[in-house]
């Protein structure tokens, strides 16, 4: 045989001595153990109201009920009013200018007291929630444990199981 023949067939050899053979067998056992794997949840649960008095601020309309009333501040508004009034305009026009501004001055300073607002005080009851919180423990998953040739097996799944499947490998050299 010539010399690269050889060397083929001595790796060959050398290959096929160091090749396995693997077999798969799986058997169903029975689990013997349960745990139920637990975690903690918070939640806030309403447990009823707490209630105060409390002062709150009001406008309320305090302006004079009687529009036709003539007071200081409408005769102020009508002198205000004469005053614009005759700087517009010249001659006739002066005149009608200062009569208009005299009447919208004190139609503005009578609407002004009519609408005047004044503060004021009431009391209301106010109400809040009051909270508790709970923290339960809830099941998230089970620990399914069985025994196989002397060996504890498990297996961590979110509901239990009633055998485990154990995959065993068969390596023949």
């Amino acid at each position: 045989m010539s010399k690269i023949t050889e060397r083929v067939t001595a790796v060959a050899v050398c290959i096929f001595a160091t090749m396995s053979f693997a077999n798969a067998e799986s058997v169903n056992i029975k689990v013997t153990e349960q745990i139920a794997i637990t975690k903690p949840f918070t939640t806030k649960v309403k447990t009823g109201e707490r209630c105060y008095e409390d002062t709150v601020e009001v406008l309320v309309n305090c302006g004079n009920e009687d529009t036709n009333a003539i007071g200081i501040d409408t005769l102020i508004g009508a002198t205000l009013g004469v005053i614009v009034g005759h700087q517009i305009g010249g001659g006739s026009g002066k005149d009608a200018a200062k009569i208009v501004g005299g009447l919208g001055g004190g139609y503005i300073a009578n609407q002004q007291r009519n609408n005047k607002q004044c503060k004021t005080y009431n009391q209301v009851t106010r109400c809040e929630p009051t909270y508790e919180y709970i923290t339960e423990e809830k099941t998230v998953g089970y620990r399914n444990c069985a025994e196989y040739n002397g060996q504890k097996i498990c297996k961590e799944t979110i509901s239990p199981l009633d055998t485990l499947t154990v995959t065993q490998k068969i390596v023949v050299h």
